[in-house]
């Protein structure tokens, strides 16, 4: 064992790894996943058959690919959305623990599941630039960093697809959107998006990046102001979503 491999292994031996979700040890056969078992088995992933607007799984595996009854009735800018899975049980905590506790060790098992979804759902759907869903200034200051962003650098470094971090911004103070019905929403984020670097979109295909899909209205606005400004076609992925 040279130097550097001592190190590592007495650095394990005093400060064994823990799972960034529920802080327990991380098991030998556990360190590759980056999460321990149980709360890698505790993801629900989600799984065709799926809406094919903005990717609500259906509760019947009978049915085929199809639209879901709010893609029929509401207008949606961007053309697809994808999620990895449902935001509960693992998710929801680790979400929790980036965003509220700055528990940034989730940030690499995250990207690696939002790498497994877009190989999954975006092979036949070519993207140009990825863009990270931005944080007011004011937003920013309070928690410190956006936890879209640190998604979307894993999954740029992973796909090699070019980040535009600055291509979008929040010039609107929007108060949390928790507890707000899809047209509530919708009015709240009228006029809170501003595209900064035209010229990196014009005539691109978008990938925009988030943390949790509620209702869309985020996703929706933004897309509709990166296909105003130019934008040819704008995606979504997220990493967790509600039903």
């Amino acid at each position: 064992m040279d130097r550097s491999g001592y190190f590592q292994w007495l650095l394990a031996l005093v400060f064994p790894p823990i799972c960034p979700i529920c802080q327990n040890s991380l098991g030998d056969g556990e360190r590759d996943a980056l999460i321990c078992g149980a709360c890698e088995q505790d993801v629900q992933t989600i799984q065709p058959p799926y809406c094919a607007g903005c990717g609500l799984p259906f509760p019947s595996q009978e049915t085929d690919i199809h639209l879901c009854s709010r893609c029929l009735t509401e207008q949606y800018y961007f053309e697809i959305h994808r999620s990895c899975g449902l935001y509960e049980g693992t998710l929801r905590e680790g979400i929790h623990r980036l965003k509220y506790l700055g528990d940034f060790p989730t940030v690499r098992y995250f990207g690696n599941l939002l790498y497994s979804t877009f190989q999954q759902c975006f092979q036949d759907w070519p993207v140009d630039v990825a863009l990270p869903v931005p944080l007011h200034p004011r937003r920013l200051r309070e928690r410190g960093f956006n936890q879209a962003l640190l998604l979307a650098r894993e999954l740029s470094k992973k796909t090699k697809i070019p980040l535009r971090a600055k291509a979008l911004r929040k010039i609107k103070y929007t108060p949390t959107q928790t507890g707000l019905t899809g047209r509530q929403r919708k009015k709240n984020l009228k006029g809170a998006f501003q595209v900064a670097q035209k010229e990196s979109l014009t005539g691109r295909s978008v990938l925009l990046i988030d943390d949790v899909y509620t209702t869309g209205a985020t996703a929706s606005e933004c897309a509709r102001v990166l296909q105003k400004a130019g934008a040819q076609r704008v995606a979504v992925l997220t990493l967790a979503r509600t039903t």
